[in-house]
């Protein structure tokens, strides 16, 4: 069982060596396809490693940004809870791992401290993701502000109908003129709307937010 599983494009195998021995010489054993050998059923192998490897490293470049086989370990390595990933290029990363951080390797003076710490972290049985970057957490007032809404044309649709039951009453009775009644009912039909409005666009505002 290898310490660390590497997923990578193979186009990239020169750009990746120099961590793989980076890695051995902080004293962390390493799978990669390299390690494959003739005769074996590589799938199978290569999903035994996968599986039992105790972190998941994925070196993002160009092509391993189109590489199927990358993304679907990523993916299993994420799942498992022991994922972790490195940016040879500046690309876009894919779903959901742009959410993620990411070691940046572009350059000479990459971010080695930020990968070895997550590696010991994982080897220490911290097993947790990394953190989101950038990632939009649920505003603690969305909730409320929601509900908040909907209590708001709540409450306008039971005062206007109270006024409305209480004009008609006027109205049979006497005290109120079916002129009157008319202006009442006007009024009564502008504030719900505008109570409707404003509860719709309070809404909008929230689902906008993520809320």
């Amino acid at each position: 069982m290898a310490d660390v599983f590497i997923s990578y494009s193979r186009l990239d195998h020169d750009r990746v060596r120099p961590i793989v021995d980076r890695l051995g010489s902080l004293g962390y054993t390493t799978w990669w396809d390299k390690h494959l050998r003739a005769g074996q059923v590589f799938v199978d192998e290569i999903e035994r490693q996968l599986d039992a490897a105790r972190c998941v490293l994925t070196a993002w470049s160009h092509n391993a940004r189109n590489s199927t086989w990358v993304y679907a370990e990523s993916s299993r390595a994420l799942d498992a809870r022991k994922f972790l990933q490195l940016r040879l290029d500046t690309v876009q990363l894919p779903l959901p791992f742009d959410a993620l951080q990411a070691a940046d390797m572009t350059s000479d003076r990459g971010e080695w401290g930020q990968l070895e710490a997550q590696i010991a972290a994982i080897m220490r049985g911290g097993g947790a993701p990394p953190p989101l970057r950038n990632a939009r957490a649920p505003g603690p007032l969305a909730t409320p502000a929601a509900a908040g809404s909907t209590k708001l044309l709540t409450a306008a649709s039971t005062a206007t109908l109270a006024a409305y039951a209480g004009a008609v009453s006027a109205t049979y009775n006497g005290v109120m003129a079916p002129e009157q009644l008319q202006v009442a009912l006007t009024g009564m039909v502008g504030v719900a709307g505008a109570c409707a409005a404003l509860s719709a666009h309070r809404l909008f505002a929230i689902n906008r937010a993520g809320g």
